[in-house]
């Protein structure tokens, strides 16, 4: 079903001007690093207005394809130019319509935040990748600094309303490893808020429990 709310619209709209500035500084250095390493057939989750499109290597990327729950966003996408119309796919990321083992490479930037049943999300990720395959995320995740993360849990409920959805205090860095390994992690922190992003390997499915718990503590550093 096309997502064609008025809030969705303006979202899409503006996504790319809000984000300028943020992008420009700090993201798009980081988006490039990351996508260097997509290998072979390449799924990525919420693509949004194509940020990431541009810095796929083509010499080592067979295929890809650009989900995203959002209809407008995908229309921003496709007009861009950057993001063919045959690769883009209006769905959600925790019910992913491809078959098991179908990706070589998951790309999820800036995206799980807003996903309502994020750990069915990652489910769902690690049952469409290959078992040699990989994840590259970069996501904003819940602080062990107290005063930072009881602030991202207190604006949370605010944040969400205008933002599509995105939950300032998910521990997804620590989450992630139930179904995944760490090959590669860095972080940034910005005003605070920190940034976690790399490349992760698949547990075995059967490591990859139905019912993955959130840590009580997270792992993102402190804020300095």
């Amino acid at each position: 079903m096309k997502n064609t709310s008025w809030p969705d619209r303006l979202f899409a709209v503006w996504y790319d001007r809000l984000m300028e500035k943020m992008e420009q500084n700090t993201f798009r250095p980081v988006r490039k690093r990351l996508l260097q390493h997509a290998r072979g057939h390449v799924l990525e989750i919420g693509v949004g207005t194509g940020a990431n499109a541009s810095f796929y290597e083509d010499r080592f990327v067979s295929g890809k394809v650009f989900l995203d729950s959002s209809f407008p966003m995908l229309q921003v996408a496709l007009r861009k130019g950057i993001c063919p119309q045959g690769s883009l796919v209006l769905g959600s990321g925790s019910e992913l319509p491809f078959l098991t083992g179908s990706f070589d490479t998951v790309v999820v930037t800036l995206v799980l935040c807003s996903v309502k049943d994020w750990k069915q999300a990652i489910r769902e990720i690690r049952r469409v990748l290959r078992p040699e395959g990989q994840l590259i995320v970069l996501e904003h995740v819940q602080s062990r600094h107290p005063v930072i993360s009881f602030f991202q849990s207190l604006l949370t409920p605010v944040w969400k309303i205008p933002a599509r959805g995105c939950h300032l205090d998910r521990p997804t860095d620590q989450t992630l490893g139930s179904c995944f390994e760490w090959i590669e992690r860095d972080q940034i922190v910005l005003s605070g808020m920190p940034f976690v992003f790399g490349r992760l390997s698949p547990r075995p499915e059967k490591e990859c429990s139905r019912d993955i718990v959130s840590p009580s503590v997270p792992v993102a550093e402190e804020a300095r």
